[in-house]
């Protein structure tokens, strides 16, 4: 049955405190009976009898049961040949009795419900205790529950049963109890009993081994073992106690005993055929059929035997089981109940507490990823931050400029488009677009704007495009086409709800690509993945133009004058110190175009120098008003000078003074139409001449005149000299009186091209010339060239200075934007042909789209890789959090755990349980705590573009953020019991204990 042999076991091998607990035992035990280990505490009797039974490992040696190695198959082994019963009963008072004694057969893999009933009924009618199927251990007394013990280890009628200390607990009554049943059970069974009480081995058992410091020091058999009898506490017999009759027709009444103190007060009411008994006495004990207490007839009779008790062992009913599934208890269906049941059942706080922790822990992951998911976004916006089929060479002459437009339409380059670029490459442009327009002006809503990065390129490579969307032909320089690679990045970034697909997408204006002023709109939609914008040509030129690439020129057909090709008018609004300015006919080179002027326009910001310059001839004021006078009072009386002419002339200089003022600038309209050429930026101007608007004339005139004016609407006439030198103060100013008018028209004013200023001067050019400039460098003239600030070194003194010089090119910073139909072409042409281009500040020559993702991703690295530190630590801290908090909720049911491994539950299958278990509390706490801090999210994100700049979160990174919830929760939830599973079931138990 059970072999031993030189079995060997240490607790802290190694150690200054180790203990050899099990010292080269060999034993060879029988197939019936009952075997006592025996010896004092401490001697190793309870760990060999664990060892044996499969609860705790050992070092060396060998363990046989049945001729099976207990170290190959363990779980198999215990459940299919051991019964346990343990000193602390280890009964689960989460299930009832009946339960905790079918555990054994479903454990051994019996399904069949009307077999574990009549099994398991069998087994507590064998004990006694078939009353108490139902009730859960907590309730019975201690030796009703080792009876219930007894009755789950007999129930699948192992070969073995295993008893430690099992009456340990118990009081004398009961010790009989139970060593009477055990003694029963081993007449057919192998009963290997634990204890150091000499007297029950003495009186029970057949074979007994004594242990002496883990080692076998004595071995004997008792062939005087018949049982001991002893008095049930609980039992009251009636012989021995003194005995009184009350009696009439309708009760009798016996009473035992001595007569109490009080006599007993009983009530006996017989109501429609219903007998109701009531007490008035305290501290009076009901006996039934429950009661532990006993009432027996005569006296009591000492036993000398237990042959009276083994006749009430039956195990006919009983037969082995003959299993096919060991070690597994809990299903899938049981295990969703339990977890439900232990995690929302529970109304303790401790548990309240784990799903607050377990549903917040969800919030900061959820946050945390979508803060992370930026680092994402940006490797994203790298991939869409550049165009595959675009570089970038630095142009710092006219011959690289020349070279460069030469090798457009070149098979043998690829090269199809260029223009220049002021700025330093670093990819694509950022574009913003933003719905809301009204037919004046447009609404600044940056909040409900999106945004992607797109290269901008010219319309006419959308010819052999195929239109997806709106319309590409006769665009207007207000209009652009987008390629669908832009309308689908659009709507993935969209923050409104009602714009999800494409045709939606006409008509939305750009918030930051501006052409005079007005926001460029999607025209329509082109087939393309490339990142691209399309502009018309004169578009392009004109928003190169105002960002810095051109030099002083601007278009003379947005201006209403015409010319050729090759001619310019100049437009000189101040002239430049030490710049020798060009005549009609001359010819000055711009961009490395030959320009001729053909007609010179300068401007006169002061009215004076305009009247002079226009030859307009004013009177001075005497002669006005003398001309005014002399038709009705004579300038001279008989050849002499007429005093009251003179005295006339002076009165009408003092009262009609203003009326000079009126001569003086009547010609203001054509000299604020003048103005508003050269600066069309000033708002008074334009409603003067737009709007017909005549207060604003006296802005740019003395502010004495708009007085006169303000008094004469007051008084019905102009002011004296005098009366208006002592009102001034008093009167409005002309600003104050054209602010209605300001606030009335000024959004109309600045969505109508009134942005553009001449600064000092412009050349007006032809529309072929203005886009050529766009494309090229080269000699330009002094007069139509940006100052350039450069720091001069002087040799002598040491010093650096900044000064402003003219050079003969508009920058020397400028780089071409190409475009190519093969990459791979292009690319090979451009190392050939610009192999000695160099550039300063170590800036690169020669850009392709692949040095161009590299540098993207590369100022991307620091903010990914700060982004994947500060995610990881997050993690690692939640995820600490998470098993502390797992395992704090495990210790409290180590008791739980260790019970089911001591009765045979394999670690697989309590695994299973936990992990369902952490499923199930996943679900119920962290997939909520999940779903609405996504739902927050997702709504903060759709409502507010800054929110979608803080956090990005796409519905596949939600995914992965709920994936790694559920990975962490239930690794975590999982990771308590495999490392508590690490230890035998003993060293579960004895962790409890502790």
């Amino acid at each position: 049955m059970i072999r031993i042999q030189g079995l060997h076991k240490f607790f802290n091998k190694g150690r200054s405190n180790e203990l050899h607990v099990i010292n080269d035992i060999s034993l060879d035990l029988p197939s019936q009976g009952m075997v006592a280990i025996f010896g004092k505490s401490g001697c190793g009797k309870t760990t060999l009898l664990n060892v044996i039974g499969g609860l705790d490992s050992f070092a060396e040696g060998t363990l046989t049961i049945e001729g099976q190695s207990i170290r190959t198959n363990t779980d198999v082994i215990r459940n299919k040949y051991i019964g346990y019963i343990f000193q602390n009963y280890n009964l689960h008072n989460g299930e009832t009795c009946f339960d905790n004694i079918a555990d054994a057969l479903r454990l051994c893999g019996m399904t069949d419900d009307e077999e574990i009933e009549a099994r398991v009924t069998a087994a507590l009618t064998n004990v006694g205790m078939e009353k108490y199927a139902r009730r859960t251990p907590d309730t019975l007394s201690g030796g009703q529950q080792q009876r219930i013990a007894i009755a789950r280890a007999i129930v699948k009628n192992p070969h073995i049963i295993l008893a430690d200390e099992p009456t340990g607990n118990l009081d004398e009554a009961n010790t009989v109890m139970i060593m009477d049943l055990l003694k029963a059970i081993s007449k057919d069974h192998l009963v290997l009993l634990v204890t150091h009480e000499a007297n029950l081995v003495d009186f029970y058992c057949d074979t007994v081994i004594s242990l002496r410091d883990g080692k076998v020091v004595g071995m004997k058999q008792n062939s005087s073992a018949t049982g001991f009898a002893a008095r049930d506490k609980n039992d009251i017999y009636l012989g021995e106690l003194s005995r009184r009759e009350i009696s009439d027709k309708g009760a009798f009444i016996e009473y035992y005993g001595e007569l109490p103190e009080k006599p007993v007060k009983l009530r006996i009411v017989n109501h429609g055929g219903k007998l109701y008994v009531e007490l008035g006495t305290e501290k009076v004990q009901i006996i039934d059929n429950f009661s532990e207490v006993k009432l027996r007839e005569g006296v009591y009779e000492e036993r000398a035997s237990v042959n009276g008790v083994s006749e009430g062992i039956d195990m006919s009913e009983l037969p082995e089981v003959e299993g096919t599934r060991f070690g597994r208890l809990f299903s899938l269906g049981s295990s969703i109940k339990s977890g439900y049941i232990s995690n929302f059942k529970n109304r303790k706080k401790g548990k309240k507490i784990l799903r607050g922790c377990l549903a917040l822990f969800a919030t900061v992951i959820v946050f945390a990823g979508a803060v992370f998911g930026t680092a994402f976004d940006s490797i994203i916006d790298a991939k869409n931050a550049y165009n595959n089929n675009v570089f970038y060479v630095y142009t710092p002459n006219a011959e690289t400029s020349e070279r460069l437009n030469a090798a457009v339409g070149n098979a043998d380059t690829g090269i199809d488009y260029l223009r220049l670029t002021w700025e330093y490459p670093t990819g694509d442009s950022e574009i913003t677009f933003r719905t809301g327009t009204f037919e004046t002006f447009e609404q600044l809503d940056y909040e409900s704007g999106f945004k992607t990065n797109a290269v901008y390129l010219d319309a006419s490579m959308t010819k052999d495009k195929r239109l997806v969307e709106g319309k590409k032909d006769k665009l207007s320089n207000e209009e652009i086409l987008i390629s669908t690679r832009v309308a689908d990045a659009l709507l993935e970034k969209s923050t409104l709800g009602y714009i999800s697909e494409r045709q939606q997408l006409i008509g939305l204006v750009s918030s930051m690509l501006t052409i005079d002023g007005k926001c460029l709109r999607i025209a329509g939609i082109v087939e393309s993945e490339e990142p691209a914008v399309y502009l018309t040509e004169i578009a392009m030129a004109k928003y190169l133009q105002q960002y810095g690439i051109a030099p002083y020129t601007t278009l003379a057909s947005d201006n209403g004058i015409e010319v050729a090709s090759g001619e310019a008018v100049l437009a000189i609004k101040s002239q430049r110190a030490g710049v020798e300015y060009p005549k009609v006919g001359d010819t000055v080179r711009i961009q490395g175009r030959d320009i001729r002027i053909v007609g010179i326009k300068q401007c006169y910001t002061d009215y004076s120098a305009w009247i002079a310059a226009n030859k307009i001839e004013k009177l001075d004021e005497y002669t006005y008003f003398a001309n005014i006078i002399k038709q009705t009072v004579p300038e001279e009386i008989d050849g002499k000078e007429n005093p009251d002419f003179l005295t006339a002339v002076a009165e009408a200089m003092e009262t009609r003074y203003f009326e000079y003022y009126e001569y003086c600038y009547s010609e203001a309209r054509a000299f604020y139409e003048d103005m508003l050429f050269f600066d069309p930026g000033k708002l008074e101007y334009w409603l003067y001449v737009e709007k017909n608007i005549e207060l604003a004339k006296y802005m740019a005139l003395p502010e004495e005149y708009y007085k006169a004016y303000a008094f004469k609407n007051m008084y019905g006439r102009y002011p004296t000299k005098t009366e208006l030198s002592q009102s001034i103060d008093g009167l409005p100013s002309a600003y104050d009186a054209i602010q209605d008018y300001v606030y009335m028209y000024e959004n109309e004013f600045w969505s109508a091209n009134r942005n553009a200023t001449f600064s000092i001067n412009t050349y007006m050019v032809s529309d072929s010339d203005y886009i050529a400039f766009s494309k090229q460098i080269g000699e330009t003239h002094p007069t139509a060239n940006y100052p350039s600030d450069v720091y001069e070194y002087d040799k002598y003194s040491g010093d650096v200075e900044l000064v402003t010089v003219d050079k003969g090119y508009t920058s020397d910073m400028y780089y071409t934007v190409i475009h190519s139909t093969d990459p791979h072409k292009t690319e090979a042409w451009l190392e050939t042909n610009l192999a000695g281009l160099t550039a300063p500040y170590d800036m690169e020559t020669i850009i392709t789209p692949d040095a161009l993702f590299e540098k993207i991703i590369g100022q991307q690295v620091e903010k990914i890789a700060t982004s994947l530190v500060t995610m990881a630590v997050i993690l690692v801290l939640m995820s600490v959090c998470m098993y502390f908090i797992m395992r704090s909720s495990l210790m409290n049911r180590i008791k739980e755990v260790g019970i089911y491994r001591a009765i045979g539950v394999s670690k697989k299958n309590l695994v299973f349980k936990f992990f369902i278990e952490s499923v199930v509390l996943t679900t119920l706490t962290v997939l909520i705590g999940y779903a609405l801090s996504s739902g927050f999210l997702f709504l903060c994100i759709g409502m507010s573009s800054n929110m979608a700049e803080i956090f990005y979160y796409p519905l596949w990174l939600s995914g992965a953020v709920l994936a790694v919830l559920y990975a962490i929760s239930l690794f975590f939830g999982t990771l308590p019991i495999l490392t508590l599973l690490r230890k035998t079931p003993s060293e579960i138990l004895a962790k409890y204990d502790i």
